[in-house]
């Protein structure tokens, strides 16, 4: 069940738990998130194999994931990410997980999220569900995104939303849920006085009450008191607005939440104020004040505790600065007294030289000509030869990337063959093995022939980057070892030729390295394309590794991964720990 506010009172929107999961560990992540217990929750999520699910486990999986997310950390971004990735493994016929995605989804649309899905594709969507399915309570939820979405500040939009409880309130009646009915009511009644139509209100009001307190349900009833209150003191009826002020206040418990108290107080100082009662309404408002002035009090405590640590922090930078200019004066000084001294000695040295010289210049004015044209052509000579060095490791770079890339794959791919040719040999196996690793050959031997013509890859300009990537998740997957997939989502269009390049041989290099040392049966390359970058996740099912702190330690192929990434101005994350598999995360933006 979930909670959303509205005007005084909580709309309560009501979901089951999805079931028939194949995964116990699942089930139980749901139970502790349901419980609220998010700590056991964040433990078990380090122990599960996401290879190891099925798309509709996954899903869950992800969805579970970003409620942990949303309930503990600030960075709604991040549980938005993973409600992404949740609603790419979703099945089409998962009906009611869909629904539960697309719901959290719709809240961070309401979170401001920048660039998120829009509100009315995720309320359609999740309209049609429930139309589709028939289930009460996706249909009362149904009404309640757009009820929710009013400004109200019509009466049209007042209207819309009467009539739009109405309907879910003969859903919800006609399937006997009685909370829900319940729910709709108080919400109706809080409408009613809005519109201006008090009976209306107070007939809810009046009917509510009783249910309430026999749910001995407290903190709704002090709402349900001060909302009906409310209504009968615009009706004019202060002394009984006045009544149930006070049972708001007073009865069960104190209101123990202070800004809501300071409301209360002030509804009934206002009351005693209308109802002529001028000294206990003037009593009450210093009771307001006094509330007022302790939260200020706490604000204003918090305050000061941040600006003595603006302070603190303030006057360290001063000092840092007032030490680094002293020791920059001293140096400064250091370095004038210095260069006077140089300058005293070369101006010495030049008039020693000057007079010394005079005697000789006209004999040497030829040998001083001659000598400048010697070094002017020295110069020319080196700058040449820099250049031409320059280009030749240039050239030479590239050629040994294009080796390494993209031919040091396809061998990788063949090595495989024979490998597995070798382990599993077989006469009915043979001749396929030999047909495909001929074929490899050939294609090497084309890449090569390729390399001595141009200077970029054929590949990516005529296929693109999904159909490439595709391609070569078949090839390797063919090897019988290690199975790749690829999912992709929202690249519908190509993006710059060399961008797709680059990417290209970074999951090249990737594969390549989970076929060398992985030792995984699984992998699967997950691309998703946003408005201004695009998210790639390659995850393997192998025995994981413990990645280098020295850079220096690490493989050519992790280097020039990390090389082309920091070029793209983009970021990676690799998590990989020992017997459970290794996941590099990659975010690239669309310059």
């Amino acid at each position: 069940m979930e909670t959303r506010f509205f005007l005084y009172i909580s709309l309560i929107l009501c979901f089951t738990q999805i079931g028939n999961s194949q995964s116990t560990q699942l089930e139980s992540l749901a139970k502790l998130n349901a419980a609220s217990n998010f700590v056991e929750s964040k433990e078990l999520i380090k122990t599960m194999d996401t290879l190891a699910f099925s798309n509709t486990e996954k899903a869950r999986y992800y969805y579970e994931n970003a409620i942990i997310e949303s309930n503990t950390s600030t960075d709604l971004m991040h549980s938005y990410k993973l409600l992404l990735s949740a609603k790419r493994n979703v099945p089409e016929d998962s009906l009611e997980l869909r629904f539960k995605i697309n719901d959290e989804l719709i809240y961070t649309y309401l979170s401001t999220i920048e660039n998120a899905l829009p509100f009315e594709d995720l309320v359609r969507e999740n309209c049609d569900i429930a139309h589709l399915s028939q289930d009460p309570k996706m249909l009362v939820n149904c009404d309640f995104y757009y009820i929710y979405n009013e400004d109200y500040e019509t009466e049209a939009s007042i209207e819309r939303s009467i009539g739009r409880l109405h309907h879910s309130k003969y859903i919800a009646k006609e399937n006997d849920l009685i909370d829900m009915v319940k729910s709709i009511e108080l919400n109706l009644g809080i409408l009613y006085d809005l519109a201006n139509r008090k009976d209306s209100a107070l007939y809810y009001f009046n009917s509510l009450i009783p249910y309430y307190e026999q749910q001995e349900d407290f903190e709704t009833l002090k709402d349900l008191y001060n909302s009906k209150a409310q209504t009968l003191k615009q009706s004019k009826r202060y002394e009984e607005a006045i009544y149930y002020y006070n049972k708001s206040l007073n009865d069960h418990y104190p209101i123990d939440n202070q800004e809501k108290m300071v409301m209360v107080t002030r509804n009934l100082a206002e009351a005693y104020y209308l109802n002529k009662n001028y000294e206990e309404s003037a009593t009450l408002y210093r009771d307001k004040i006094r509330i007022s002035d302790s939260l200020k009090t706490v604000a204003a405590a918090r305050s000061l505790e941040e600006l003595e640590a603006k302070y603190q922090t303030t006057q360290k930078e001063k000092e840092n600065l007032e030490l680094k200019a002293d020791k920059e004066k001293q140096r400064n000084q250091i370095y004038a007294l210095s260069g006077a001294a140089i300058i005293l000695l070369l101006s010495g040295g030049l008039i020693y030289n000057n007079q010394r010289k005079k005697k000789l210049i006209a004999q040497k004015e030829q040998i001083i000509q001659k000598s400048r044209a010697d070094t002017i052509l020295k110069n020319q000579e080196l700058a040449t030869i820099d250049a031409m060095i320059t280009g030749q490791q240039k050239e030479r770079k590239r050629l040994a990337e294009e080796l390494h890339d993209d031919l040091g794959s396809t061998l990788t791919t063949v090595r495989l063959y024979f490998e597995n040719l070798k382990e599993q040999f077989s006469e009915e196996k043979s001749e396929l093995v030999f047909n495909r690793t001929e074929n490899l050959l050939d294609e090497a031997y084309e890449k090569i022939r390729l390399m001595s013509h141009t200077r970029n890859s054929g590949v990516m300009a005529s296929k693109g980057l999904i159909p490439t990537l595709e391609s070569l998740a078949h090839k390797v997957s063919q090897g019988g070892k290690v199975h790749v997939e690829v999912l992709h989502h929202g690249l519908d269009q190509s993006l710059e030729n060399s961008l797709e390049l680059t990417i290209f041989r970074i999951l090249q290099e990737l594969l390549s390295n989970i076929i060398k040392h992985a030792q995984a049966t699984n992998a699967v390359i997950s691309l998703t394309a946003y408005e201004d970058s695009i998210n790639i996740m390659v995850e393997d099912d192998g025995i994981g590794f413990k990645k280098e702190s020295n850079q220096e330690n690490a493989g050519i192929g992790l280097h020039n991964i990390e090389k082309r990434i920091e070029d793209l101005d983009g970021t990676i994350e690799i998590d990989s720990q020992l017997n459970h598999g290794t996941t590099v995360n990659l975010d690239i933006p669309l310059k």
